[in-house]
């Protein structure tokens, strides 16, 4: 009997593989699968022990499910502003994943390309399978946060493409998706006619005062709108396996017919429970999203003192961080490989990043919705690992794979680098944008982003891509582009350093870019390349034991001696700052002590913040790049409508 080409490619789920890895090794710390750490919340558990009693689960549903569930259903629905009717537009699933895959087989054909964002959730991939589709990904805004690319998305769009899969809040980014942003990708499902599948299972967790928007509020697309949604992370029922999907009518009798096929119905104990969820489980959800909020900031707080080693987006939601590890450590550039490595080195599970699509890959995701011990004892882990990897590097020779990320991996080093820094001189030279460079320990990417999302409103600024900071990767991020990886882009490469360099033209008035600098003789190449205007120095003191501070600080003293000392704004908070000999303005010195529970006083002015900035980094980043604004001109109003 012959395997079908389906289940002959057809794999475990990477995270369930990573899960029973960490099983057969005692005294592992998991931060791999999504199961929230809390049980069930007892007014659930004991409504449903009644009906137990009272022999109500012993038989089989409606193929919909219980009709007083879907009527519960209906009118939660009612409190988002949508209307769906509970006898021909709501389905109760047995979790969300089988939701998603009954509407994909009821909405696509075998050979079917579906549009699915990358990094997304793993198991989408199983269910494309299942149905014979394949995906199309197509690849997240990483420096905005893990955005979505529209224009991408509609140049991806085929003559076999018939849905988008997306997944909001998204994991394993913990994206919050705008509006703005949600309402293009619905227009661009109408405008080419395809299914809009939405996964929002983590809807219910969102942290700085967000407000989650589902395309389902559309009037235009909510017959092409399949929303997904589940009780399991909400509620803490991940072992109740119930969640439910509401559409169209006309949508709905076809994702039946497959949804009966799989499961006849989702088990009745379990409806009971998210019975007992929709009328009593609010003051739990309540109790159970602060609580992952501050997991989330002390989660970023261990991440901030590994910012040498990797570089992540905040999360505004989930319980998942994704942060991209630079290619200073060993294995970055195969995420398996160092995940597995990790596991078996720091006894600490986490999820490899290329699991969640190709732009996962240097990647991993890590979740933080562990007991309290678990997170701290795994964090610790972590940190001891990285930290750890140097040495490691220096006696272990690296694999191919782990070439440096500023390393055009097709051109000698020696030659491509003289090269890319004399384009971007003649792209500065040529468009000449005010530089803003950042140097320093800790939270150089943090501090980067800040300053362009606090001075783009008022004044045309681009903030370098990712953490390009070398003396290749520098000019690289100047000239807007990324290292090669495809045989063609290899090819196209040194054109496209002659048009951008000759030709192009971001428009940027301010340029923001990060000044890498580790060892000795780090600044003179990067100074080479361009001399900031202005300069941040964050700190340059860290917890880490094989950060050289020393060299560090002997590198910011050379580029800030480019400087005038009224274009250095400081960290006040690092004492080492004080040896380098330059006369640096008190008034230009930034502090956590300027940043209180909701306000920061720069001296000038008093501002209220509405935003979340989360974490020692973010909060000086904070003060720093108001600090900027000021000085460069922006007035006061703008600054507070953007913080």
């Amino acid at each position: 009997m012959h395997a079908s080409a389906t289940s002959s490619s057809f794999e475990l789920s990477p995270i369930k593989a990573m899960e029973l890895a960490a099983s057969r090794i005692p005294g592992v710390i998991t931060l791999a699968q999504g199961i929230p750490s809390f049980p069930t919340p007892a007014v659930i558990k004991d409504f449903v022990i009644e009906r137990i009693r009272q022999g109500l689960c012993d038989k089989y549903s409606l193929t919909v499910g219980l009709a007083e569930l879907r009527e519960e259903i209906s009118i939660s629905l009612r409190c988002e502003g949508l209307s769906y009717d509970p006898d021909g537009e709501i389905i109760v699933t047995v979790g969300s994943i089988e939701g998603i895959t009954a509407s994909i087989l009821a909405v696509t054909s075998p050979g079917d390309e579906v549009i699915v964002p990358s990094p997304s959730y793993v198991s989408y991939r199983g269910s494309l399978a299942i149905a014979g589709c394949m995906p199309r990904f197509v690849e997240l805004d990483e420096d905005r946060n893990f955005d979505f690319h529209v224009e991408r998305m509609e140049e991806a769009i085929g003559r076999k493409t018939s849905a988008i899969l997306i997944c909001s809040p998204n994991n394993p980014t913990g994206t919050h998706y705008s509006e703005e942003k949600t309402r293009a990708v619905a227009a661009l499902a109408e405008k080419h006619n395809l299914t809009l599948i939405i996964d929002e299972v983590y809807k219910d967790f969102y942290y700085g005062g967000e407000r989650h928007f589902t395309p389902a509020a559309i009037p235009e697309v909510r017959k092409r709108v399949i929303r997904v949604c589940s009780f399991s992370k909400a509620f803490a029922m991940t072992g109740w396996r119930v969640g439910f999907i509401h559409t169209d009518a006309g949508q709905m009798r076809r994702i039946l017919k497959f949804h009966d096929a799989m499961v006849t119905c989702a088990p009745v104990v379990s409806q009971y429970a998210a019975i007992a969820a929709l009328r009593h489980g609010e003051t739990a959800l309540r109790d159970f999203r602060d609580e992952f909020k501050k997991r989330r900031d002390y989660t970023l707080s261990v991440l901030d003192q590994m910012s040498m080693y990797l570089d992540y987006q905040m999360p505004k939601a989930t319980y998942f961080v994704f942060p991209r590890i630079k290619d200073s450590v060993p294995l970055a550039r195969d995420s398996t490989k160092l995940a597995y490595d990790i596991l078996e080195r720091a006894k600490v599970a986490v999820v490899p990043g290329v699991a969640f699509g190709p732009s996962g890959e240097s990647h991993v995701r890590i979740m933080y919705g562990r007991e309290w011990p678990d997170l701290q004892e795994g964090m610790e882990r972590l940190f001891t690992y990285f930290s750890g990897s140097k040495s490691r590097q220096a006696t272990k020779k690296m694999d191919a794979a782990s070439v440096h990320d500023e390393e055009p991996p097709s051109i000698a080093r020696q030659i491509a680098a003289p090269f890319i820094q004399a384009c971007a001189r003649v792209y500065v030279s040529r468009c000449r944008p005010l530089v803003v460079g950042v140097v320093g320990s800790l939270g150089k990417t943090v501090f980067k982003r800040t300053i362009a999302d606090i001075l783009a409103p008022a004044i045309a600024t681009r903030a370098t891509a990712l953490s390009y900071n070398t003396d290749v990767g520098l000019p690289l991020a100047i000239l807007n582009l990324k290292v090669p990886k495809t045989a063609l882009s290899k090819v196209l490469f040194p054109f496209q350093l002659f048009t951008h360099a000759l030709l192009s033209n971001f428009n940027e008035k301010v340029l923001v870019v990060e000044y890498g600098v580790a060892k000795q003789g780090d600044a003179a190449p990067l100074l080479r390349v361009v001399k900031p205007d202005w300069l941040v120095i964050t700190e340059t003191s860290a917890a880490d034991p094989n950060v050289d501070a020393s060299a560090i600080l002997g590198e910011v003293r050379t580029i800030a001696h480019n400087l005038s000392t009224d274009r250095i704004l400081w960290c006040a908070d690092d004492p080492a700052l004080r040896s380098l000999n330059l006369p640096l303005q008190p008034d230009l010195s930034f502090s956590l002590s300027d940043v209180h529970e909701s306000t920061i006083n720069t001296g000038k002015q008093v501002y209220g913040f509405h935003r979340d900035y989360v974490g020692k980094s973010a909060r000086l980043a904070l003060v720093a790049a108001v600090k900027l604004a000021e000085r460069l001109g922006v007035e006061g109003k703008q600054i507070i409508a953007t913080i």
